[in-house]
């Protein structure tokens, strides 16, 4: 294996496809693809499915890529120190966010210190976010999670508790008061999809009191929960950090008595495969969070 038939890999694992890869890379589609057959011959496995316009790792090429893209960080590294560059001339970090307004003033500061680095960033749930870094899908995500995953490494970017949005002309929505989670009692609540933390968070909360939710619909995002509670479906559970400012809502903090209080909030870590933490822009990432 050497590191043009690495390069060729990484480029289609991280652009999505040969074309791509070969305009990122400046060379033509043929020449990606020599590599890759070349690469696929020599390790004796399948590397890439075809899809359309696109290719997707096949299960070989993930495990490949989680030690290519350790190699590429390293190289990031290594050019930046002989060059002399502090701020790392050239890059690409790949930032998976479940809570984009946690980490969004982080990533600015980081695109100010290191202009010349690519930040790309995507969105999904903590489920599907830790899914995606172990298979290096992406460098970094930032996540509720109600427990650290043992596999990840990283830092505490702060902690974030439930709130109830309510339709700005529901009663509920003449007080910012905190509202008592019993109070949820026979409402109609609008919940994320079963492996949100969201979700899990609330229902662990519930469960502690004794309270048996009332289920409207389960949700596939925040937009969807807000137009839901908007439209007066019933009313959505979201962190604090994810209200938002829509005209058209009210929140209210949740709240609950004794142990159950804490049994409502959950960190947000900054996360990454432990191997990849002191390398390159990853390693920049996680030095600026655990400044904050």
């Amino acid at each position: 294996m050497n590191f043009n038939q690495m390069r060729a890999f990484h480029a289609v694992a991280v652009e999505g496809g040969f074309s791509a890869a070969a305009k990122s890379l400046g060379v033509t589609q043929p020449a990606v693809t020599v590599q890759i057959r070349g690469l696929e011959a020599e390790l004796g496995v399948r590397l890439f499915l075809r899809r359309g316009q696109g290719a997707v790792p096949t299960e070989a090429g993930e495990r490949l890529l989680a030690h290519v893209r350790a190699v590429m960080l390293l190289m990031d590294r290594t050019e930046a120190a002989v060059a002399s560059d502090p701020a790392m001339a050239g890059g690409l970090v790949r930032l998976g966010l479940s809570t984009p307004a946690t980490i969004m003033g982080l990533a600015k500061r980081f695109a100010d210190a290191h202009p010349a680095v690519e930040l790309r960033l995507s969105t999904g749930n903590t489920g599907q976010l830790i899914e995606d870094v172990l298979a290096c899908r992406v460098d970094l995500i930032a996540a509720s999670h109600i427990e650290p995953d043992p596999r990840l490494a990283g830092v505490v970017l702060g902690r974030q508790r439930l709130a109830l949005l309510v339709p700005a002309a529901d009663p509920l929505a003449r007080s910012g008061d905190p509202l008592p989670l019993d109070a949820l009692a026979g409402l109609p609540v609008l919940l994320r999809e079963p492996s949100s933390v969201t979700r899990q968070v609330f229902l662990r909360a519930a469960e502690a009191i004794g309270l048996s939710p009332r289920l409207a619909a389960s949700l596939g995002s925040r937009e969807m929960i807000r137009e839901a509670t908007a439209a007066g479906l019933g009313y959505g559970i979201v962190f604090d950090g994810e209200t938002g400012h829509d005209p058209r809502l009210a929140h209210r903090p949740l709240t609950a008595a004794g142990p159950a209080a804490e049994l409502l909030a959950a960190d947000v870590r900054l996360s990454c495969l432990p191997e990849l933490a002191g390398i390159g822009v990853v390693a920049a990432f996680l030095a600026l969070a655990e400044g904050v």
